[in-house]
């Protein structure tokens, strides 16, 4: 009985700490204040991150913006509370999609990372961090081209 209880104080526990990840909310790109690297351009005008809870163990992140070209685009995310994968991806437009699959790591609450497979080869990690005061988030993302040429992204993100 009393490992029954451990087990269940344990999980009570864990769980708790999920539920006060400060990743859990809406968040705004800040193009002004995110740094591309040298040769790149933004290709988003603006983005909004939503990420949260479905069930106990489930997670949805949404993301929506606009394109530098205006065109808007969508994209979601299912996947266990606690990572792993691959999520599920559905966008619009579904092309965006095509291929793609993005495992999640779970380090510790506010520290993540997702790693995005085309037709299973890595092509990207971004690694997010909420500062301390949970006001913003810096989303390191490294990505590989078609040629396979390395790209380096800083983006920062405004918790609304």
């Amino acid at each position: 009985m009393r490992k029954v209880l451990l087990v269940l104080a344990f999980c009570g526990f864990a769980a708790s700490l999920w539920a006060a990840d400060p990743i859990i909310g809406t968040w705004k790109l800040n193009i002004a204040k995110s740094k591309f690297g040298p040769g790149v351009q933004a290709t988003m005008k603006e983005q909004t991150n939503t990420l949260r809870e479905l069930t106990v163990d489930q997670c949805e992140l949404a993301i929506t913006g606009i394109g530098t070209n205006g065109s808007p685009y969508s994209m979601k995310l299912t996947f266990p509370v606690q990572g792993g994968g691959p999520a599920v991806v559905t966008a619009q437009p579904p092309a965006i999609a095509e291929g793609v699959s993005v495992v999640v790591t779970f380090v510790e609450p506010g520290n993540w990372y997702f790693t995005d497979l085309k037709n299973g080869k890595q092509v990207a990690v971004a690694h997010v961090v909420v500062s301390k005061d949970g006001k913003s988030a810096l989303e390191t993302n490294r990505s590989t081209d078609a040629t396979g040429k390395t790209t380096e992204q800083l983006l920062v993100y405004d918790k609304q």
